[in-house]
């Protein structure tokens, strides 16, 4: 599916811890919209031209417009000897030569169009690719962090039921000393 200035103005990316600063992204595709933009109004200009030059609507120094034919009532000039192959030759040739010369700078800018759609594309896929590996170190980062935060909270379960063991001996040993007190004055 061709690309167009459209899709590009209306891609939205999501946006990932770390990533790519959205403003810069979007300046930059900006810059490729004017381009193609430009590029396509080039390859209409250029059609355009071919068009014309195509169906005789190119006008060329080498070939002069028609004269406008004066009224019927000024007698027709009479026909001059000429060569008739040497006329269409000159005529054409020119017509040939603006045709190629319109096929040729077509053909640029359409390799110049391609050229700038391929690299468009080539940096937007490592764009991707570099956001893809950015993304995959983020996210073993974070679960590395999670892994170390998950063993503190065990050790500190741990620690806490320890130390509550220990203060339900105590509790039990000064239950006991009191008990025996106790006893003692009774």
């Amino acid at each position: 599916m061709p690309i167009t200035v459209a899709m590009i103005e209306e891609k939205e990316f999501k946006t990932k811890m770390r990533g790519y600063d959205p403003v810069e992204v979007d300046e930059f595709l900006d810059e490729i919209c004017d381009e193609m933009v430009a590029l396509q109004e080039e390859i209409a200009t250029l059609n355009q031209r071919l068009s014309q030059a195509s169906h005789g609507g190119y006008a060329s120094a080498a070939v002069p417009a028609p004269v406008p034919m004066p009224s019927a009532a000024v007698p027709a000039p009479t026909p001059v000897p000429a060569p008739v192959k040497e006329a269409p030759k000159a005529v054409q040739a020119p017509r040939e030569d603006a045709s190629e010369a319109a096929q040729r700078l077509l053909a640029r800018a359409q390799k110049v169009y391609d050229d700038t759609l391929a690299e468009a594309q080539a940096k937007a896929d490592e764009i991707l690719k570099n956001a893809d590996s950015r993304a995959s170190r983020d996210v073993e980062d974070l679960e590395e962090e999670k892994a170390a935060l998950v063993k503190e909270v065990e050790m500190l379960k741990a620690a806490a039921k320890d130390y509550r063991d220990r203060f339900l001996r105590l509790l039990q040993d000064q239950e006991h000393v009191l008990k025996a007190e106790s006893a003692l004055f009774e």
